[in-house]
């Protein structure tokens, strides 16, 4: 499982490096990467709970086992590829004014609000 989601993850992070020629195809590949990591995100969600039967002489037990972490980590790939997903279907209509803050760390520290028309 691991391995699978490593080549997966390697794959999804190089694919878009691929495909900056286009903006159609790096629509393209936003919607496909997306909607990928949204899939592998319910995927761990969905199995961050499992239940084990026990069958003994004395009876049947079950027990269960629950990851808060594997939750919390299927949930971020989740959200990063509904966001992913969004960005590559929405309109990118440059017609319109957009504002973007740009926050930099580090030794050149500051705020950036840059406002386009």
């Amino acid at each position: 499982m691991r391995k699978l989601v490593a080549f997966l993850l390697v794959t999804f992070l190089a694919a878009p490096a691929v495909a900056r020629a286009e903006d159609g195809t790096h629509r393209f590949v936003k919607v496909v990467v997306g909607a990928g990591a949204l899939v592998i995100g319910a995927a761990v969600m969905a199995t961050s709970s499992q239940t084990t039967t026990v069958n003994t002489v004395v009876g049947t037990s079950e027990t269960s086992t629950f990851s808060k972490s594997q939750l919390i980590t299927g949930a971020a790939v989740a959200g990063v590829g509904g966001i992913l997903l969004w960005d590559g279907l929405r309109d990118h209509d440059r017609n319109r004014p957009a504002t973007q803050v740009i926050v930099s760390a580090g030794k050149a520290r500051g705020l950036f609000v840059r406002r386009i028309w």
